[in-house]
């Protein structure tokens, strides 16, 4: 289900697609994995994720750089949905949620405002609808290689591609990057990048595959300040276009079907509809600072605005802690919060219904909330190559989502 494994990520919120971070990373070889398990309340998604990560040096001017990553998802996802199935058309009771519409021979009489996304033939009230999960159940894989060549100046030019596939979702992507240093003592460095990914999706609702792009391009500019202190501000604009509707998203219409002066609506559940492209944009400061000689604190703030009308901040803050005997504690706490796009009506607000041409969606992720997370991991040095790490972690979303996940994983220099 290509809707929620960008999750995985710990502390990511999916309505905002993050930017990376172009902090320098020193080079060696290193092989790592990690296992992580996911899971969310009301009966909603359990996540097992695998990744392998394998990083080489070729002398001192190549580095490759290659991951591969598999994904079990099972679970629900909250959508409106009609308890009894198809909209019956076989009555002419229009009170108990019928069509009138529809003659004793078949024939329909309103006038038809009813389009593809529409799903049944309606009904006069509420009374057959619900909002609630639906079973998913899927797996993904994916897996990305990365190549950075060093000039003789010891600027970095980087590129790379990814592809990912689940069982109705593909993407692959295509990235170049370009890391300037400022002066030879590489204090300061202004990086530049871009992104180009193709997705397709399969919609189940009308079985088919429909495809959206994302052009990603950000600068960045990189500062240490003492050989303590390091920051970054990055700038980056995202342009998403194509079939951006979530596929298992579903909405309520209210429609006038009368042929008369004399007004009769009608409720029909129909696909949810977004706009077929978003800009967006915003910023991103870090600093990284060792603060005692046993304490590093990392903090970071994201701004991010798009087209729909989502704004959003997020503030996080962690240490690394030397506990002694090689062990590392790792505490961090992160606040988010965003307004709600445009088009968004929460399923249970006192006007939750869309006439027949707006966009609309009821995803919750597109909704106006905050949520607080915390994590507190413990790395281990078993030996000047070998290390470990396991990190709990819960987040708590305003509209009645808690998730929790744990990971473990281990880290080889060679």
């Amino acid at each position: 289900m290509q809707l929620i494994h960008k999750k995985l990520i710990p502390l990511v919120v999916a309505t905002a697609v993050s930017a990376p971070l172009i902090l320098n990373a020193a080079s060696s070889d290193e092989v790592s994995f990690k296992q992580m398990k996911y899971t969310e309340s009301d009966d909603r998604i359990d996540i097992d994720f695998s990744v392998l990560d394998i990083k080489k040096d070729f002398g001192t001017d190549y580095t490759v750089s290659f991951s591969a990553s598999y994904d079990a998802i099972s679970g629900g996802t909250p959508i409106w949905d009609s308890i009894s199935g198809a909209s019956s058309t076989e009555t002419t009771d229009s009170s108990s949620g019928a069509s009138h519409c529809v003659d004793e021979q078949g024939n329909y009489l309103c006038k038809d405002t009813r389009s593809d996304d529409i799903l049944g033939d309606g009904h006069a009230n509420m009374s057959d609808f619900s909002y609630r999960n639906v079973e998913v159940e899927d797996t993904r894989k994916a897996a990305n290689i990365s190549v950075t060549k060093r000039t003789y100046s010891r600027d970095e030019i980087s590129f790379g591609t990814a592809y990912s596939k689940e069982e109705d979702f593909r993407s692959i992507e295509g990235s170049l990057s370009y890391l300037y240093n400022i002066d030879s003592t590489r204090n300061s460095s202004i990086a530049v990048g871009a992104s180009y990914q193709s997705n397709s999706a399969y919609h189940y609702l009308d079985d088919t595959w429909k495809d959206f792009h994302i052009i990603n391009t950000q600068i960045g500019y990189t500062h240490t300040f003492t050989k303590y202190t390091v920051g970054q501000i990055n700038y980056f604009y995202i342009k998403q276009s194509g079939v951006l509707d979530n596929p298992y998203q579903t909405i309520i219409r209210k429609m006038n079907v009368s042929l008369t002066d004399d007004d009769y609506y009608k409720y029909y559940r129909a696909k949810e509809k977004r706009p077929d492209e978003k800009n967006s944009a915003g910023m991103t400061l870090d600093l990284v600072s060792k603060i005692t000689p046993k304490t590093s604190w990392h903090g970071d703030y994201r701004l991010y605005k798009d087209d729909w009308g989502v704004l959003s901040h997020t503030i996080s803050t962690s240490l690394f802690y030397d506990l002694g005997r090689d062990f590392t504690l790792v505490p961090l706490i992160r606040y988010y919060q965003q307004s709600a796009a445009a088009f968004y009506k929460a399923h249970d607000s006192s006007d939750f219904t869309f006439n027949e041409t707006d966009y609309g969606s009821a995803d919750e992720r597109l909704s106006k909330f905050h949520s607080v997370a915390y994590s507190l991991g413990i790395e281990k040095e078993f030996t000047k190559s070998l290390s470990g790490n396991i990190h709990y972690a819960q987040e708590s979303q305003s509209f009645g989502l808690d998730m929790k996940w744990v990971s473990l994983g281990f880290n080889y220099n060679f």
